[in-house]
């Protein structure tokens, strides 16, 4: 049974305080702008949890009064989760519900509160941003409920994500690419190297940021990524550009002994920093609707002007699904590929009389 409170503030305004105890759960107190609102509340939560405790469900004892960011901490502090190859990105995205609505009970949070933070999230965002913001949650809840924190049958809204444009295909042009390395030479070696890395490889952001020296092979002219998007690690050819690029971040002062790019005091470059650097950099070479990951597209772009196969760009950047790299086949269409000086001396000794 609900109890309920008058609680007079110091300029004189009533709220209503109002306290729900259904054993075995945890009391839980909440204070409302009037007796209506209290009772609502009270009552909702009240059969919520005698529900659960009627069917014996296994959710914790604290469920009327787990928080938004208390079930997010705990899904962070999960080993499963904590495994992940995105777990960085996966706790960026998330401080972001802490900060807004983490002290929102999670039996609360429904389609209005996500739409709400939808709305706030497109501010100033792209749609595909917001919904990496919108699907890191989406994981925590999922958690939650297979872990028993909220219940089962309480399910992710649908049809909250944002429409997507279709994947673009925006690349360098050579007086752009000469402004962006000329820019990042004058900001560090560090970004430098990053950026002739990111287009001589098409390396992703993350597989950059976690190479260490010991995955560069300079004799074989060979860098390893081990942990990648679709979890097949690849080798890439480092070009000798690159290669340069890596020799004078060696010789400059903000080297690390295993990893190669870092941050202060030698830890590994988080991608907070990282995009912190780039967005200088970008700015001072006056590029204008480029972002990181469209490095990675003028890297297979320049592969394919030079005369790449779709197999072979698809097979640099770790594609695992051809029809990913289809998005590049308008360049190549038209050019010879491996085989057709063969096809055509075979045709020409054919056509011999």
């Amino acid at each position: 049974m609900a109890v309920y409170m008058k609680r007079t503030n110091s300029d004189g305004t009533v709220r209503i305080l109002a306290q729900v105890n259904v054993r075995p759960f945890d009391r839980v107190s909440k204070y409302h702008p009037d007796r209506k609102a209290a009772k609502a509340w009270a009552e909702s939560l009240e059969a919520e949890l005698k529900k659960r405790r009627e069917n014996r469900d296994a959710v914790r004892p604290d469920l009327g009064s787990l928080t938004l960011a208390k079930l997010i901490e705990e899904f962070l502090a999960d080993p499963e989760t904590k495994r992940l190859r995105y777990y960085d990105d996966l706790e960026r995205l998330l401080a972001w519900f802490v900060n807004r609505f983490g002290s929102t009970r999670a039996l609360e949070l429904n389609v209005l509160t996500l739409r709400e933070a939808r709305e706030s999230l497109r501010r100033g965002r792209m749609n595909a941003t917001a919904n990496r913001y919108l699907s890191a949650l989406r994981s925590a809840w999922n958690w939650a409920r297979a872990s028993g924190l909220v219940p089962n049958e309480k399910l992710w809204p649908q049809r909250l994500m944002l429409t997507e444009p279709k994947g673009r295909t925006r690349f360098l042009t050579d007086d752009e690419l000469r402004r962006l390395l000329g820019a990042a030479r004058r900001h560090s070696a560090r970004m430098l190297a990053a950026i002739t890395l990111a287009v001589a490889t098409g390396m992703r952001q993350g597989e950059l940021l976690r190479l260490d020296w010991s995955d560069v092979d300079f004799v074989k002219k060979t860098v390893r990524i081990h942990i990648t998007k679709n979890d097949d690690a690849r080798t890439v050819h480092l070009p000798e550009s690159a290669a340069e690029a890596f020799h004078e971040l060696r010789r400059s002062r903000v080297v690390g002994v295993t990893h190669i790019f870092t941050g202060r005091r030698g830890a590994r470059l988080t991608k907070a920093e990282l995009d912190a650097r780039w967005r200088r950099v970008k700015k001072a070479a006056k590029l204008e609707d480029f972002r990181w990951h469209d490095l990675r597209h003028t890297a297979a772009s320049f592969l394919a002007q030079s005369g790449a196969s779709l197999v072979e760009i698809g097979a640099v950047l770790g594609h695992r699904s051809p029809s990913v790299t289809a998005r590049y086949a308008h360049m190549v269409q038209g050019a010879p590929v491996t085989g057709h000086d063969k096809v055509d001396a075979k045709l020409r000794g054919g056509l011999q009389p």
